[in-house]
């Protein structure tokens, strides 16, 4: 019971800041909006590479270089 009141003690109180304060809460959000799509970019990018299959091709790759024996030239 005590949760439901606080609960809504919270909504109201947050209702009145927001209409209270409005120009805060733009501002925030202005300011938050940049830092969002950087993440967003970033995630986007890792799920395209790692969709792509560029990091198990890279991995394969180092793989057979390290297998493969290595050839030295003779000296004449």
């Amino acid at each position: 019971m005590i949760n439901i009141v606080f609960g809504l003690v919270a909504i109201c109180l947050g209702l009145w800041g927001l209409v209270k304060y409005w120009w805060y809460v733009v501002d925030i959000i202005i300011a938050i909006f940049p830092l969002v799509l950087l993440f967003v970019g970033i995630i986007a990018l890792l799920a395209g590479i790692k969709n792509t299959g560029l990091k198990a091709t890279l991995l394969q790759r180092n793989n057979q270089e390290a297998t493969e024996p290595t050839m030295k030239k003779k000296d004449i």
